[in-house]
């Protein structure tokens, strides 16, 4: 199974079986071309359904489909936890968890650990385990690729601490703020954040906010 976000709305890739579990509007999508699909996204997009559950006997080679029509684009974060508490960045008017994409030649485990050095301006990090990927899609803002749809998957892991910074954020990637928050702080994360980030905060602390994991 698995879940793609395209800002607040989400598409479910999942076996027949599987979605009486939600309450999405279910597309069977056994039959489509490429074309076919890219036109169904575009419609979906301008509709005003929340979510939708895509309907495949094979769902892990319709979801390779399914993210060969966008552009791909594979980036890296860091959920870093130090004294039970959990880094955040604040950017562009939202919280978020330090991440981003992947340099030609760097290991997924570098491009992750590095965007947090630059982002958050700390050091002295050592990866825990792996953590579950995410994915979303988005219209590129740049000018070679302006408006084109981009299929984006962010490989997560869970990363210790061993320094006490607070933190600098990097204020040319519109990073306002760098903050610990702890368990109890984190619907102000939640209030104000992707969907995908409310993903990995319950991966990270083990709880269930209404977010569906795969």
């Amino acid at each position: 199974m698995y879940k793609v976000f395209f800002n607040e709305k989400s598409i479910v890739i999942t076996h027949p079986k599987n979605i009486t579990l939600f309450k999405t509007h279910p597309v069977f999508a056994e039959n489509f071309l490429k074309h076919e699909l890219k036109k169904w996204f575009e419609d979906f997009v301008q509709s005003d359904l929340h979510e939708v559950a895509l309907v495949h006997s094979d769902p892990q080679s319709f979801f390779l489909f399914f993210q060969s029509v966008f552009t791909f684009v594979k980036a890296a974060g860091g959920v870093v936890l130090r004294n039970d508490k959990l880094l955040f960045i604040f950017r562009n008017g939202k919280w978020d968890l330090p991440k981003g994409k992947i340099d030609a030649g760097e290991t997924v485990e570098h491009a992750a650990m590095r965007e947090v050095e630059e982002e958050c301006g700390i050091g002295n990090l050592q990866i825990i385990k792996k953590l579950i990927s995410t994915y979303h899609i988005y219209k590129s803002p740049y000018p070679k690729s302006f408006g084109e749809y981009v299929f984006k998957e962010t490989v997560w892991f869970e990363m210790k601490c061993c320094e006490n910074s607070l933190g600098t954020p990097q204020l040319d990637e519109g990073i306002t703020e760098v903050r610990w928050l702890s368990r109890n702080e984190l619907s102000l994360v939640l209030e104000n954040t992707y969907e995908n980030i409310k993903q990995i905060v319950c991966c990270a602390f083990g709880e269930n906010h209404g977010v569906m994991n795969h």
